[in-house]
């Protein structure tokens, strides 16, 4: 008995050029046409067709910036009116709550925010 060895020819892959693959990407663009079809006329397989379709479209988008510049109005010291004073703001949805507090009272204010807090 012979031992008859049959090997096949190693198949290299293939490799498309970009313009190839923009032309075929152009064509299932018509909403007429098959991709599948598209694919088999040109000896493809409609799931290569379909990844290069994709990729192009990703190609086509733009990718947002990590950062947005924004304009922001210049920043303002508020006018203190008196330096020896305790000013408090507390930010409510109808506006901000500003308590006003002479320094030299500093205790009652304290004991004033904790029965607030409560």
């Amino acid at each position: 008995m012979s031992n008859v060895r049959v090997t096949r020819p190693y198949r290299k892959r293939r490799q498309y050029t970009p313009e190839f693959k923009a032309q075929l990407v152009a064509e299932s663009q018509n909403p007429e046409a098959s991709v599948a079809r598209i694919a088999l006329d040109n000896d493809l397989n409609a799931n290569l067709l379909r990844r290069w379709i994709t990729e192009s479209k990703q190609s086509d988008q733009q990718p947002s910036p990590a950062f947005v510049p924004i304009n922001l109005p210049a920043a303002f010291a508020p006018a203190v009116k008196n330096s020896n004073c305790i000013r408090i703001e507390i930010p409510q949805p109808s506006g901000p709550i500003v308590v006003e507090w002479p320094a030299e009272q500093a205790h009652q204010c304290t004991l004033f925010l904790r029965t607030l807090l409560q």
